[in-house]
């Protein structure tokens, strides 16, 4: 899987799940779809973005266009702030807290 299969299943979840939903409910969701074994490779995405291996420009991009979201700063550290988040908050369980961004 290359680096652009692996953004496109990145901005896959993100529209899927954050684009129409609060934070929260799109956490608790997305927990229940890895869960669910829905999403076969999630390992690359998580080191893609853990490794910021996202070509300058398209965290910023993925996260104001595919998710809809604000952020307070726009640049791709803050987007890679958030998608970090997003990777822990992901590794609990239904019911486990979420980290507010």
């Amino acid at each position: 899987m290359n680096n652009m299969e692996v953004e496109n299943k990145l901005k896959s979840v993100l529209g899927e799940f954050f684009k129409d939903s609060f934070y929260k409910e799109a956490i608790k969701n997305l927990r229940e779809s890895l869960i669910n074994n829905n999403y076969e490779n999630w390992e690359k995405v998580v080191l893609i973005i853990v490794n910021r291996e996202l070509e300058k420009g398209r965290p910023l991009y993925l996260i104001h266009n595919t998710s809809n979201l604000p952020l307070d700063e726009n640049t791709d550290e803050e987007a890679y702030k958030w998608l970090n988040l997003m990777l822990i908050n992901s590794m609990g369980g239904v019911d486990s807290p979420v980290i507010e961004y």
